[in-house]
């Protein structure tokens, strides 16, 4: 599967919340997620544009994701693999043990919302502000640029401005502000 996804960067999000009821779009749920990313002993993801995150909900559950290189020029298409693990702690030992090196966390706080086949994110991303990210999935890697033109589309609808795309990964964002070098 790939998820298309498109970020905005907004200055709130109660124009987006409104526009969502409006459109009797469904409130999934409220998370706190904290995003640890690890770069790689072998390789260096900011080179090969992967990467690597363990995420932490608010309830507990810890999820490890692998993401591929990003695909096409406006979304944030990538390939993605889950695990879902119960041990933070654990999960955190082992890649540290194989040597891979926590370069930054990310914490937010996500509105998530559902309208038809879009899943809408209404993140307040600790030290970076507010973001808005629509996505679709797509399991054929030939239907991503009509995924993410349909996006765009709606994110039109949702009175996002396509000049507040952000290309740029929240690592990439951290990283910058801190006046890191990527991982």
């Amino acid at each position: 599967m790939f998820e298309v996804e498109v970020k905005y960067r907004v200055t709130d999000h109660t124009n987006i919340r409104d526009k969502l009821r409006e459109l009797n779009a469904k409130f999934l749920e409220h998370t706190e997620e904290t995003d640890v990313y690890f770069n790689s002993p072998v390789r260096d993801f900011a080179k090969t544009d992967e990467a690597l995150r363990v995420r932490v909900y608010g309830d507990g559950t810890v999820v490890v994701t692998y993401k591929g290189p990003r695909i096409g020029n406006v979304s944030k298409t990538r390939e993605e693999i889950n695990v879902a693990t119960n041990d933070l702690d654990n999960t955190l030992e082992i890649l540290k043990r194989l040597g891979f090196r926590e370069v930054a966390r990310i914490v937010k706080r996500r509105d998530i919302y559902n309208y038809e086949n879009f899943t809408v994110y209404l993140d307040t991303v600790e030290d970076l502000g507010n973001f808005v990210e629509v996505e679709t999935m797509v399991n054929d890697k030939g239907l991503i640029d009509k995924a993410a033109e349909e996006v765009l589309r709606f994110g039109d609808k949702l009175g996002l401005s396509r000049d507040w795309v952000e290309r740029r990964t929240y690592l990439e964002l951290m990283l910058e502000k801190l006046g890191v070098n990527k991982p």
